[in-house]
């Protein structure tokens, strides 16, 4: 199976923070197929190696405005579908 295509709308993390996403984002997409539940794996596993408390918004097409710690946020598309990560909360 080829590599999914992974675009990088946007983002403000670390290049090893933001690597890490896009290897979760793969993984739930290999064993979901559903988009709440891969929303649901990735905030999961971000809150378990990052502490809470994650967001997480999949879609292939949603409108958003959103208030985010610094250097938390990523928007990219995987396989045709839009992924909205960021943290806010403590």
């Amino acid at each position: 199976m080829s590599e999914e295509k992974i675009e990088v709308k946007e983002t403000d993390m670390e290049d090893s923070q933001r690597d890490m996403v896009i290897s979760i984002v793969r993984e739930a997409q290999r064993l979901y197929n559903i988009d709440k539940d891969v929303a649901a794996f990735v905030k999961e596993e971000l809150d378990k190696k990052f502490g809470a408390t994650w967001h997480v918004i999949c879609g292939k097409c949603f409108g958003s405005r959103v208030s985010y710690e610094m250097g938390h946020f990523i928007l990219l598309k995987c396989n045709k579908v839009n992924v909205m990560i960021y943290k806010c909360g403590y």
